[in-house]
């Protein structure tokens, strides 16, 4: 159960209100929660929105699923697994982020796969880092960084909140 209120747009002020407009799940208990500190709210959503485009979405949506199952992380995973879908990821895929098995993944998915989880885990090697540079520049291995360990934050975010899936829970295997 949330710790904070879950507001709606219509409980924040005028100039706050398209922020629940300004986002791919539109108005999640994460948003509702975070609405709470509104002017934090849109830093937030400003600084997402940048690291969205590091990637592509496809590539995306592996960083953030693979930091979230490094985590064990109930909702950015259950978000992530409709937004993986969407960017174009099948459900083997995704099963095998679950799992951490690399078999359908080429050695560019592989680095970053191997990289968001070693980063969301406080554990990137050379290797890990050496392996990712060899696919991507040196502004990308920054940012692919950055985005994993945005959604660490996040995801200790929603734990403080008592933020929890909106719907049952997808499951780590789909």
């Amino acid at each position: 159960m949330a710790r904070v209120p879950l507001l709606d747009a219509e409980d924040l002020p005028e100039e706050y209100r398209y922020l629940f407009d300004q986002n791919d799940v539109g108005t999640a208990d994460i948003f509702r929660g975070m609405a709470n500190a509104p002017t934090q709210f849109q830093w937030y959503m400003r600084y997402s929105s940048r690291l969205w485009e590091i990637l592509p979405a496809r590539e995306r949506e592996l960083v953030i699923l693979a930091a979230a199952r490094a985590l064990e992380h109930p909702y950015e995973w259950h978000q992530h697994v409709r937004l993986g879908r969407e960017a174009g990821l099948s459900d083997t895929e995704i099963t095998a982020i679950s799992e951490g098995r690399g078999d359908p993944f080429d050695a560019k998915d592989a680095a970053l796969l191997a990289y968001a989880q070693a980063v969301a885990l406080g554990d990137v090697r050379d290797g890990d880092h050496d392996h990712l540079r060899e696919q991507y520049d040196d502004e990308t291995v920054v940012g692919v960084a950055m985005l994993a360990a945005h959604y660490v934050a996040t995801a200790r975010v929603l734990d403080a909140m008592g933020i929890e899936p909106e719907e049952e829970f997808v499951g780590w295997r789909v």
